[in-house]
């Protein structure tokens, strides 16, 4: 990782006339004085309150009041992180910065290089390749020309392993480095080659924000139900999927420097690329899962607002609620474009042009109103107590997943004018729901740093009681339903799970359906959760909501996923054992006693151990 030191960023400013910095991104400036003046970057204004000092090399806008330096400049202009900021700047003005190589650096390195280069050649493939001709024919029918294709270096990926293996061979990289980029899979037995991932299908290459090509998307040309539709990259050391939005190296420095700062945020590649194409080049997409408090993070660098433009169907809905909570969360307005005729927006521009797009744009409602309309038509007297007391409650279970009070005020009004109820009323309710939900992000697993974790050990249940009785789920279970919906089709996260948790785990039937329909949804690559939502009671409904307004809360762990469901399953592991001893007989039985010592030594030992030691003790519990 770099380090810089506080004399090498002090050389980088001064080399750096801010000024001149600002103008080369094709702002206008004018002297004033000792001072430069420009219309902020930053916000919409006609009239220039952004003042510059190149003496003292710091800027600030009187209308909007940011402020700060060149490398300051850099991050909020291209949505960079500071050490991206300060590398760009140090290579404009010749200073070299001194980097301590991390473990895992080198293959990193390998692995950036190794996927710039397959990248090329699965583009070279399309072009080439007469086995690419159904790729090649699909991109005509949706009107994807050459230069798109280069633009986003799109590609075909040959059939079987054996083209891969020439190719590794002839650029020097070796199987073992194919496997490590998610790119093949090894051999399972002797005389196999191994599996090429994405063999036979057309390749969009995804990049991180630094534009480096990091992993791979596949869309199968030959419908064969077996396979999803989509094949995308497993994660590696250089792709994490939270971390990487579709687009976003192309559209980040474009969102900075809109009017409004506002990005239009959809489900697909292919939707992204048609709206760049379209000339709407603020357009991202996740990559092809759930929306996550990362990507949140991202867009909240560049990004004052941002429009939703998802698919106009229930999984369409459920996706454009959840995603808007998640930006709630990062204190972002969210406004939703819904497309009309079950078109998404590459149909729609395609049929209909840019500028009905942009008509829509201009009218898209906000994320409250949005939301009221589409649970009023799932009612069938929306008019009736409990259908209001329904979409209300839905309604704002996402308006409560908004820290700024001035924004959550506002949606609330909003809310209130929509439903026909006193604003008073929503406001408490609003404030009622958040009081609920503030609990169940916070618990369950705690730990920041990957150290074992300290579970304490409470009271126990009375005998013959466990939790399946209480309403509603132990806030632990609603956590991990929480932490599941933050995760959704992550099959590292179903492994474990598959393993270890199984349904005596669960001390509540409602956790233990929704990790069922999770665990359906990682499988078959269908939204299940979506059904599974709309099978529930009125009651089982609000955990369910509540769980998605704590998943919509950025963590505070720098722990990874698997590591927080390692966590769960220790932690769930001591409530299940408690649960046991409370249903032990009173003392005085000594077989009981002895069982009982037993499970309080094994509540010792788990909280101590380490994951490891924690498998072993659950696979013998399980016996």
């Amino acid at each position: 990782m770099a380090t810089v030191s506080d004399s090498t960023l002090e050389d980088i400013k001064s080399r750096i006339d801010l000024a001149d910095l600002i103008s080369s991104y094709g702002i206008s400036v004018r002297h004033s004085g000792s001072s430069v003046m420009a219309c902020c970057p930053f916000h919409n204004e006609k009239t220039p309150s952004f003042s510059i000092n190149p003496a003292k090399g710091f800027y600030h806008c009187f209308g909007c009041g940011e402020s700060g330096d060149a490398i300051k400049f850099v991050m909020k202009y291209e949505g960079l992180v500071f050490i991206d900021a300060v590398k760009k700047l140090a290579d404009q003005c010749g200073v070299k910065i001194e980097e301590r190589e991390d473990p895992e650096a080198s293959l990193r390195k390998r692995l950036f290089a190794l996927m710039a280069e397959l990248a090329q050649f699965y583009h070279r493939c399309l072009l080439k390749m007469k086995e690419a001709q159904l790729a090649r024919d699909y991109l005509v029918r949706r009107d994807l020309g050459p230069q798109v294709q280069e633009d986003f270096v799109i590609g075909y990926a040959p059939n079987g392993i054996s083209p891969m293996l020439k190719w590794a061979e002839k650029y020097g990289y070796t199987m073992d480095e194919l496997e490590a980029a998610g790119v093949v899979k090894g051999p399972t037995r002797p005389g196999d080659l191994g599996y090429h991932r994405f063999g036979g299908r057309l390749m969009f290459s995804i990049k991180d924000k630094q534009g480096r090509v990091v992993a791979f998307s596949g869309r199968q040309l030959v419908e064969n139900k077996n396979s999803g539709k989509y094949v995308n990259s497993p994660e590696t050391p250089i792709f994490k999927k939270s971390n990487v939005l579709f687009g976003f190296d192309r559209a980040a420095a474009e969102i900075a420097r809109a009017p409004h700062r506002e990005a239009i945020v959809c489900e697909g590649q292919i939707d992204a690329i048609r709206l760049h194409m379209s000339g709407f080049p603020v357009a991202v997409a996740s990559q092809g899962t759930a929306f996550t408090a990362n990507h949140a993070k991202m867009l909240k660098r560049v990004a004052d607002a941002v429009v939703l433009v998802f698919d106009d169907d229930a999984a369409g809905h459920k996706a454009t609620v959840r995603t808007a909570a998640m930006l709630l969360a990062s204190e972002i307005p969210v406004r939703v474009v819904s497309l009309p005729g079950g078109d998404d927006p590459d149909s729609f521009l395609r049929t209909k042009g840019a500028d009905a797009f942009r008509a829509l744009l201009e009218g898209a409602e906000s994320i409250v109103s949005f939301q009221c309309r589409v649970e009023k038509a799932k009612e069938q007297n929306p008019k009736s107590i409990d259908a209001v007391a329904r979409v209300s409650r839905a309604v704002l279970a996402t308006v409560a997943s908004c820290p700024s009070a001035i924004l959550r005020a506002s949606l609330a009004d909003e809310a209130a004018a929509l439903l026909g109820l006193p604003v008073a009323a929503v406001s408490e309710e609003l404030e009622k729901i958040r009081s609920n939900t503030k609990s169940i992000g916070e618990t369950g697993p705690v730990r920041t740093e990957a150290q074992p974790v300290q579970i304490e050990d409470g009271v126990d249940y009375g005998p013959g009681e466990s939790a399946s009785a209480a309403e509603p789920p132990p806030k632990r279970e609603l956590a991990l339903a929480a932490f599941l919906l933050a995760n959704e089709r992550d099959p590292a996260l179903d492994a474990i799970i598959g393993e270890f948790l199984p349904r005596e785990v669960f001390a509540h039937d409602f956790t233990w359906n929704f990790v069922e329909a999770w665990r359906a949804g990682v499988v078959n690559g269908e939204d299940a959760l979506a059904a599974f939502a709309e099978g529930l009671s009125p009651r089982e409904r609000s955990w369910f909501d509540e769980s998605m307004l704590a998943a919509g809360r950025a963590s505070a762990s720098t722990l990874t996923p698997v590591e927080i469901m390692q966590d769960y399953v220790r932690a769930l592991w001591c409530d299940c054992l408690k649960r046991r001893r409370g249903s032990l007989p009173a003392t005085g039985d000594p077989e009981a006693d002895m069982e009982r010592m037993k499970i309080s030594a094994d509540l010792k030992r788990l909280n101590m151990v380490k994951w490891h030691t924690v498998k072993e003790m659950v696979r013998q519990l399980l016996k």
